[in-house]
C-alpha cells in the first residue's frame, strides 16, 4: 500500500485564520493482520494524510478483490497489498498523536485525532474518530468519550483543503455546544411541560437554532429563536394540523419499537 502525502495546503482565500490540528505531524498507521505499525513523524496530520491514506487503502482493497477473483487466498492477498516504504516500522502499543487503522479484509478506515477550535469565545481541544468503508463516500465523525456520532460527512468535503483543522473542528464544537444547550433546556423542562420541536435552520448562511414550542393551553405553537429564547411569531393555524399529524406519526413509531 503506497501512500504519498501532499505538500502543505495554501491558506484559504480572504485571509481567514485556520487553526492547525492540535495533534501535530506524527502518526501511526495500523494495518489489520500486520505485526508492526507504520510510523511517520512529519505528515501524519489528517489534513495531509487522511485522503492519501484513503486513496491508497481503497486501491489496495480493490487489488485484493482482483487477486481473490483470480484464485489468490485472501490472507495472502492482504499481505501482498499492505506493504509501504514511505513509513518506518515501530512496535505496537506506542501512543501516537494521530492514529489510523486500515482493515483491508473488511474494507474499513478509522482515523483518530485531536482537534482544536474557537467558537463564540469558547476554546476547546477534543478527540474525534472518523470512520467509514473504503468503497463508500460517507464517513461518520464520532466523539469516542461520549460514544456518540457527531455528524456524517461526504468524502467530497473531506478532500477540501484544511477541512479537518478548520471546518470539521468548528462544526464539531458548534454541535457540542448545541447539544449542551439542549441538555440544559431538557433538564429545566418538567414532565408536565408543553411539547417542543428543535430545528437547526440555515438562514443567510448561518446555522440558527429554532424551537417550535406549544403554548401551555395546547392551542398554538410559538416560533422561538433558540439563540436567546426569544419568541418571534406564532405558527400559522393552517400548519398546526399537519404538524400534529407528524408528531402523532412519530409517537406511533416509538410505540412500535
Amino acid at each position: 500500500m503506497s501512500v504519498v502525502a501532499s505538500g502543505p495546503k495554501s491558506a484559504p482565500a480572504g485571509g481567514t485564520r485556520t487553526e492547525k490540528s492540535a495533534g501535530g505531524g506524527a502518526a501511526g498507521v495500523e494495518i489489520a493482520g500486520f505485526p508492526q505499525i507504520l510510523f511517520t513523524r512529519t505528515f501524519g496530520d489528517p489534513d495531509m494524510l487522511f485522503v492519501p491514506l484513503l486513496d491508497a487503502a481503497r486501491e489496495s482493497f480493490n487489488t485484493i478483490e482482483r487477486l481473490c477473483e483470480r484464485g489468490e487466498k485472501r490472507e495472502s492477498a492482504v499481505l501482498l497489498s499492505g506493504r509501504d516504504s514511505s513509513f518506518s516500522l515501530v512496535a505496537r502499543g506506542l501512543a501516537h498523536d494521530n492514529g489510523y487503522a486500515v482493515d483491508l479484509e473488511q474494507g474499513t478506515l478509522l482515523a483518530q485525532t485531536r482537534l482544536f477550535a474557537v467558537v463564540s469565545r469558547r476554546t476547546s481541544f477534543f478527540k474525534v474518530e472518523i470512520t467509514g468503508n473504503l468503497n463508500e463516500n460517507l464517513f461518520s465523525v464520532r466523539n469516542p468519550v461520549q460514544n456518540m456520532v457527531i455528524m456524517q460527512v461526504e468524502e467530497e468535503r473531506l478532500r477540501q483543503p484544511n477541512f479537518f483543522s478548520a471546518t470539521l473542528a468548528q462544526e464539531c464544537l458548534r454541535t457540542q455546544m448545541e447539544q449542551e444547550r439542549l441538555s440544559r433546556i431538557e433538564e429545566s423542562i418538567g414532565a408536565q411541560s408543553s411539547q417542543e420541536i428543535h430545528l437547526i435552520l440555515t438562514v443567510a448562511g448561518n446555522r440558527v437554532p429554532v424551537i417550535l414550542r406549544q403554548s401551555e393551553e395546547g392551542r398554538s405553537w410559538d416560533i422561538v429563536d433558540g439563540r436567546g429564547q426569544e419568541r418571534i411569531a406564532t405558527l400559522a393555524p393552517e400548519f398546526e394540523s399537519p404538524l400534529g399529524a407528524v408528531i402523532q406519526s412519530i409517537k406511533e413509531r416509538f410505540e412500535q419499537k
